[in-house]
């Protein structure tokens, strides 16, 4: 049981933190046992569409919850007093990943952060949005609604079903903005002008 939650939460971890054509990589095995995986969690009665519904609603009574207008719900644990990340800034963070029923599908290891672009072909809709509104040092717990977290696909790896809320403990460790023209680690992005003419 606890290699299956092992290997459940690695899995979580390449849904969060690769894009889909990155995970194509995966063996039939792997991809047939994150399936049965997801297939026995939605099977879950405390995983139900009414009981995330229910969990929404009651999370937001708790003190010093705010929504945003997308619905994602968050509550500052700390305030950070650094820059706000922007699109395609690269975070680093630390962060634990929950269902509703409260089990952990993914997190990061203490001394060893995660490291993200700010981009929605890389993360989930709601922590895009949620890390540009925290700040460098921030702590926040934060509620992302199914169909701003996997939607009604699920995760691409099969490890959480379709239209389940996350819970996140997050921590925004650092920010990097992207490299701009010019910089020794600068990529040319599609659509970007030659100066030259």
């Amino acid at each position: 049981m606890r290699a299956k939650t092992i290997f459940a939460g690695l899995l979580g971890a390449l849904a969060l933190a690769l894009p889909a054509a990155a995970q194509r990589d995966r063996s039939p095995e792997e991809i047939a046992a994150a399936k049965a995986l997801s297939e026995k969690m939605a099977a879950d009665p405390t995983l139900s569409p009414q009981a995330n519904a229910d969990f929404l609603a009651n999370n937001l009574k708790q003190p010093g919850m705010q929504k945003t207008r997308s619905g994602v719900q968050y509550k500052i644990i700390q305030n950070g007093f650094g820059r706000h990340p922007g699109p395609g800034d690269m975070v680093e963070v630390y962060y634990t990943a929950r269902l509703v029923n409260g089990k952990m599908v993914d997190g990061t290891s203490p001394g060893l952060p995660a490291s993200f672009p700010v981009t929605v072909g890389s993360l989930i809709p709601g922590w895009v949005e949620v890390l540009q509104l925290m700040r460098v040092g921030d702590h926040w717990q934060v509620t992302i609604p199914g169909n701003l977290a996997y939607g009604v696909k699920g995760s691409p790896d099969g490890g959480i079903p379709p239209n389940q809320v996350m819970v996140f403990d997050l921590r925004l460790l650092n920010d990097k903005p992207p490299p701009k023209k010019g910089d020794p680690d600068y990529r040319p992005q599609p659509g970007d002008q030659d100066d030259q003419k």
